[in-house]
């Protein structure tokens, strides 16, 4: 169970709720009754579909504590947020949390080949290691070599070449010359972390009103930017960027002068 502040279900404010879904989570816990719980499965930061809502600061320490009282399991879904993409070499590490297992895959070997894998703590390991408790599941190509010098590989290039910092800089530039487009009207959030960001596009900024889903004023100005040299993303209302870690500042100016001109035209056309 993730968090998405801007869109609370409990209609709060995250400044003044007192991690109200976190005592939530509890609750929901406490009505399936801790014993048949195994696990909680979460993403850190959601993924590109909601646009990338970071969670409030506490709760996913507060998750690891509900599920060291009542002995769950805590799996991390960092498929997509993984590896780099929030300035952190995995999203957690933001939050000092560690789960007993973590699920990874695409940013793993710079999507050059296809992985998946599953990581877990020394002691969840090894009781997969004792006689008669091997844990019978496999996949024909498991442990591929090729896949396997490909992530050796990315993992010293990201290294060497300081991606993670490089991601964190980057990100926090872009994320500032996001903001700036709250002078727009119809922008009425910017979120993310690292080099995976969001703007959340609205009727109405101070009620969050969302625009006339019949305008589809996302894919317009998705087509925009298309139809001047860049591919952006866009999930309804929600512009969606993700752009690669070696992106040099001249390459980010560019996509943010595009997207700022897409915005404003938009707003001319609709008449928003």
């Amino acid at each position: 169970m993730s968090t998405w502040c801007y869109h609370c279900e409990l209609n709060l404010e995250p400044s003044s709720c007192g991690l109200a879904c976190l005592k939530n989570m509890e609750q929901t816990i406490l009505g399936e009754k801790p014993e048949t719980v195994a696990a909680v499965i979460v993403d850190p930061i959601p993924g590109s579909n909601i646009g990338y809502p970071v969670p409030p600061d506490g709760y996913l320490q507060g998750l690891r504590e509900l599920c060291n009282k009542y002995g769950i399991l805590l799996i991390f879904d960092e498929v997509q947020v993984g590896f780099g993409k929030t300035g952190k070499f995995f999203a957690c590490e933001s939050w000092d949390v560690v789960p007993d297992f973590m699920c990874l895959a695409k940013g793993f070997t710079g999507g050059y080949l296809p992985i998946g894998v599953v990581l877990t703590t020394p002691k969840i390991a090894d009781e997969f290691r004792r006689p008669g408790k091997d844990f019978r599941h496999g996949f024909t190509f498991s442990g591929h070599p090729t896949v396997a010098a490909a992530v050796l590989a990315h993992i010293e290039i990201m290294e060497r070449g300081n991606l993670v910092q490089k991601a964190a800089t980057m990100g926090k530039y872009l994320k500032e010359r996001l903001e700036q487009f709250y002078k727009y009207p119809i922008v009425g959030d910017v979120r993310g972390m690292g080099m995976i960001l969001a703007i959340q596009l609205v009727a109405d900024r101070k009620s969050k009103a969302p625009l006339d889903p019949k305008l589809k004023v996302g894919t317009w100005i998705r087509d925009y930017c298309w139809e001047h040299g860049m591919i952006l993303r866009n999930n309804g209302d929600i512009l969606v960027i993700a752009p690669a870690f070696t992106m040099a500042k001249e390459e980010a100016d560019k996509m943010l002068e595009l997207m700022e001109q897409g915005i404003c035209e938009a707003i001319k056309h609709f008449g928003l």
